[in-house]
């Protein structure tokens, strides 16, 4: 009876040329590696690591005796990743600051703050729908409240959903998000709201001007 095992194995041998490896490596190592960088990126993980991990489990060949065609692929796999990589993360991230400086205008009001976080509430009635309180601090900074979601009493203010100081150039130079510090904050993108819009302010220095008298925090106010 003829060995299927080593039938298999030959016309394995037979199939996987050079020509053949090249051929089929290079069709599919190309878009491979943009997906596998852009995944990593967007999910703010270890770039190298994911790619690596990924590559090498999309490529193994296991049980088969050819060890000069894992040496060309490894070889090829490598110069791909060269040639890529950089350019891919460096238009992802081009993408991400695009994305964040549309977000954050070099000076923006208070008032325009306000009237963001009123847009999303029309439709549930009228009257006060979200919190906007301003301290002036005689250490010459400013302390901002804000929430969108509900109406707080200044007693209350640290309920409120963000927070942030202002210095005398009307930056914020510290800010609280949820109870978390922005300093700790890990992602900048993916959601259009009031947080991700301070992330963007902080970041790229945006001046808030305070306008207190011209802040609306009710939906039917003129």
């Amino acid at each position: 009876m003829t060995d299927l095992s080593g039938l298999i194995s030959a016309a394995v041998a037979a199939k996987m040329t050079p020509e053949f490896i090249e051929k089929e490596v290079d069709a599919r190592v190309g878009k491979l590696i943009v997906e596998s960088v852009d995944k990593a990126l967007r999910t703010w993980s270890d770039t190298g690591k994911l790619i690596e991990k990924a590559v090498e489990e999309a490529l193994r060949v296991e049980r088969i005796d050819l060890p000069s065609y894992g040496s060309v692929v490894a070889g090829m796999v490598k110069a791909q990743v060269e040639a890529n990589v950089a350019e891919i993360i460096a238009g992802r991230l081009k993408e991400d600051v695009e994305q964040l400086l549309s977000l954050a205008p070099k000076t923006v009001k208070l008032s325009k703050i306000a009237a963001d976080m009123i847009e999303s509430r029309h439709g549930e009635g009228w009257g006060e729908v979200i919190t906007v309180i301003v301290e002036h601090t005689d250490y010459g900074y400013v302390r901002v409240w804000l929430d969108d979601d509900e109406v707080i009493e200044p007693r209350d203010k640290y309920r409120c959903a963000v927070n942030f100081s202002l210095d005398k150039d009307g930056k914020i130079f510290s800010a609280t998000l949820e109870g978390k510090d922005i300093k700790s904050a890990q992602k900048l993108g993916g959601r259009y709201g009031l947080e991700q819009k301070i992330r963007a302010y902080y970041a790229v220095g945006t001046i808030i001007e305070i306008d207190e008298d011209a802040v609306i925090t009710s939906i039917g106010d003129c």
